[in-house]
């Protein structure tokens, strides 16, 4: 199977996404709460078009990318589970008859909550305790950042498959 220049594109955004999340902010003096997830927001982009299926099966891969990355504080294997579970999460805002503004920022909202969740529980079976106040800020800055880039994200994979590169 050949590699198409969308899926390239996808890929190289997940690389590039989970490097700058671990090296670049944090250099910049960002607050580790403050750091969005820019990995998730590609995943929403390639889910919210192509449905659950195809989002779970992205959001495994870009997990295990983003697992890899430093620093390593959560149990193995999290990361992967909940970006699968977001990626199935707003796959299932797909409406290929709709061109709703709302649906990609409303399934990417879908997504971070489930990821929020998923840690939150996490901590709480972990430590017994948890700090909602970092949660909510790595939330409000992942749909900030989202509402941003999912318009750039989308434009740019219907452009690719409009092409027939996709």
């Amino acid at each position: 199977m050949r590699p198409t220049p969308l899926g390239v594109l996808r890929t190289a955004y997940v690389l590039v996404a989970a490097l700058v999340a671990a090296t670049v902010l944090p250099r910049f003096g960002m607050a580790p709460q403050w750091v969005p997830d820019l990995v998730l927001v590609g995943v929403v982009a390639t889910a919210v078009l192509r449905g659950p299926v195809h989002g779970a099966l992205v959001g495994l891969l870009a997990g295990w990318v983003a697992e890899l990355m430093p620093p390593a504080g959560t149990p193995l294997g999290l990361t992967q589970l909940l970006t699968m579970v977001a990626g199935l999460v707003s796959g299932l805002f797909r409406r290929p008859s709709s061109r709703s503004r709302l649906r990609a920022p409303a399934a990417l909202l879908a997504a971070a909550g489930v990821v929020l969740i998923g840690r939150l529980a996490s901590a709480v079976l972990a430590e017994g305790s948890v700090d909602l106040g970092d949660g909510a800020w790595r939330l409000t800055s992942t749909v900030a950042v989202g509402v941003l880039l999912l318009p750039v994200l989308l434009a740019i994979d219907r452009s690719l498959v409009r092409r027939r590169l996709g």
